[in-house]
């Protein structure tokens, strides 16, 4: 008889596998998405890049209310949207325009971020080296249990809100 059919079998429990996986998968998918992300708006609007970045400077706190009442507004027009029917056509594009202001609001509110941490650490470097710090902190952002998800909430609304309160300003 095969010795390894009397020994119990270990018990795997697949959530714990799955979380294993999933913080260091969201960690990297973080670090990676805010390092393309924020090199295409530093390479095509850098311009924007530094008043968005002046705006999270000097508007933090307004920036996020902002964001949050996009967040709410977003929600509610999408769930009216929706139960429409006919709306899922115009719901679509509306979410999809909302995730690349949120994707691009949060690559320059990180490199805000890394912006700061140099300065601090009194590193010379340039918004390409301000962006590989703030993306190495987005990916640790994202590693941490309950901390992390509040945190990026956070910086998302700043981002949103800084973008759209800016736009809205300025029409």
């Amino acid at each position: 008889m095969d010795p390894t059919v009397l020994l119990p079998l270990q018990q795997v429990d697949p959530s714990q596998v799955q979380n294993s996986i999933g913080v260091g998968g969201r960690a990297f998918g973080s670090f990676l998405g805010t390092l393309i992300v924020g090199a295409i708006v530093l390479a095509f609007a850098s311009d924007y890049v530094e008043r968005m970045i002046d705006v999270v400077r000097e508007k933090p706190v307004p920036s996020f209310f902002w964001g949050l009442g996009v967040l709410v507004a977003l929600a509610v027009v999408t769930f009216v949207l929706v139960i429409t029917l006919i709306g899922i056509i115009v719901a679509i594009p509306l979410l999809i325009v909302a995730l690349i202001v949120n994707f691009i609001g949060s690559a320059i509110v990180y490199v805000y971020v890394g912006d700061r941490i140099a300065d601090a650490a009194d590193w010379e470097t340039t918004r390409w080296g301000h962006l590989v710090v703030g993306a190495v902190i987005a990916g640790v952002v994202a590693a941490l249990p309950l901390v992390g998800g509040i945190l990026s909430f956070v910086v998302s609304g700043i981002g949103v809100g800084a973008i759209v309160g800016s736009w809205y300003r300025n029409r």
